[in-house]
């Protein structure tokens, strides 16, 4: 099954995937460098850049499991129920304040795009798929059965303020 991915963080994830491929050869560069100052079991700097490189190689194997991709562009995005690529606006019962989640995926999570993101495969996300404003929805959770209700529902845009992480 393909990950639904908006076509901004695509490009985001080309980018960042190039970024590492450029580190990887840098990283590289580093191995062979300090294998040549000698004993290996006392080099610290061949040590490190090991430990560098199969962090690289690790990072973008990750990034690339989401793989493959369903690219979902802005205007696709509806309103009427939620879906992803909304911000939704949920208030918890007993509480006076609505918070704001991002229905997306696990990739826009990797990148720290938004705040309050929900993906679209955890329960949470789950529950709200499909919600008309109004609606309720009841998520167990630590053992205790918490009403929620759906405030707001709104398209995510490209001009939706990121997180500045």
């Amino acid at each position: 099954m393909a990950t639904l991915i908006l076509r901004d963080t695509y490009l985001a994830l080309e980018e960042k995937i190039k970024s590492m491929d450029k580190l990887r050869t840098e990283t590289s560069l580093k191995i062979k460098e300090a294998a040549s100052h000698g004993d290996l079991k006392e080099n610290y700097e061949y040590k490190s850049a090991k430990e560098e490189m199969s962090f690289v190689i690790y990072r973008k194997q990750l990034l690339l499991s989401h793989a493959p991709f369903r690219f979902i562009e802005y205007g696709e995005i509806e309103t009427d129920q939620v879906e992803f690529g909304n911000k939704v606006t949920i208030r918890e019962e007993g509480k006076n304040k609505a918070e704001d989640y991002y229905l997306l995926g696990p990739i826009e999570l990797e990148f720290d795009l938004y705040p309050m993101i929900v993906t679209y495969h955890t329960p949470f996300g789950q529950a709200i798929i499909g919600k008309k404003i109004n609606e309720d929805f009841i998520l167990e959770i630590k053992g205790k059965e918490t009403k929620f209700t759906i405030t707001a529902i709104e398209k995510i845009t490209a001009t939706t303020p990121k997180c500045s992480k």
